[in-house]
């Protein structure tokens, strides 16, 4: 292992974002490590352009898997995780060397302000700084814990990590996540509901009705209301109802697929 910062992106079809990216952080990194699910455009190409040293991890369907191996790979001391579709900021990068020079932490939670539908969103829960984005290689492996190879977990292994810190929202990352409503309906609601139900069918989460119901609505109040995510205007109004949407949609998900393993109702009618 060397000192310094090895920055790893993990990727799939990403060349419109590879190359912004890794610009956005120049005079950072002492290493780059872009870890590619197999694309099909020239993203590892431009990756390889400018530097990076290019790995290769099987398509799956969603990339938490692919973070670990991604820092396996990596040689220096520090860790920067970055998705393609990300941006660094002038003033994070400053403070990251200085966290690095100063050796005192283990890693750093950050902040990453999201663009939705061609704006900024800062209100409604979705602007805050509990990204575990920054960390000691070592202590990351050390402490690895497998609940990361599920759905929006990555990471997830830093919350054991006492000696954190954690930065205030001026210290941020530009997340160009998602231009326009059909990625944000596609992915989110589409991918990421029926993951997130897969998710709660292995943990044997049992469907409720009521739950379905009412937590879409409880997660609209307190993002739209008690998180003040009307701030946003009509842009935060809608993406509060599409993350409510998630909400609820993950819960048709768990019933469908609970409904898939009972006996065929049909069948037995013909019985």
């Amino acid at each position: 292992m060397r000192p310094g910062i090895s920055v790893v992106i993990n990727t799939l079809n990403e060349e419109a974002n590879i190359a912004d990216c890794i610009r956005s952080f120049q005079g950072l990194a002492d290493e780059i490590v872009v870890c590619d699910m197999y694309s099909d455009d020239r993203t590892a190409e431009i990756a390889r352009g400018l530097g990076a040293h290019v790995v290769y991890y099987p398509r799956i369907g969603f990339a938490d898997p692919a973070h670990r191996f991604a820092v396996e790979h990596a040689e220096c001391e520090w860790i920067l995780s970055l998705d393609a579709d990300e941006r660094m900021t002038p003033r994070l990068a400053a403070r990251l060397l200085q966290v690095v020079e100063e050796n005192v932490y283990d890693a750093v939670d950050v902040a990453i302000l999201f663009d939705y539908f061609g704006g900024f969103v800062k209100h409604g829960g979705f602007f805050n700084a509990e990204h575990h984005r920054f960390f000691r290689r070592q202590v990351y492996l050390k402490n690895y814990d497998p609940i990361e190879e599920q759905p929006h977990r990555c990471f997830y292994t830093i919350n054991r990590v006492a000696n954190r810190l954690v930065f205030d929202k001026s210290y941020y990352l530009i997340h160009l996540a998602y231009p326009t409503v059909e990625k944000y309906v596609h992915k989110t609601l589409g991918m990421y509901g029926r993951l997130e139900a897969e998710h709660m069918l292995r943990n044997q989460v049992r469907f409720s009705l009521a739950r379905m119901i009412l937590l879409p609505i409880k997660e609209f109040v307190r993002r739209f209301l008690i998180w003040q995510g009307y701030k946003d205007g009509v842009r935060g109004f809608i993406l509060c109802i599409l993350y409510s949407g998630y909400v609820f949609l993950s819960w048709v998900n768990l019933w469908f697929l609970q409904q898939q393993k009972k006996p065929d109702q049909r069948d037995m009618a013909h019985a």
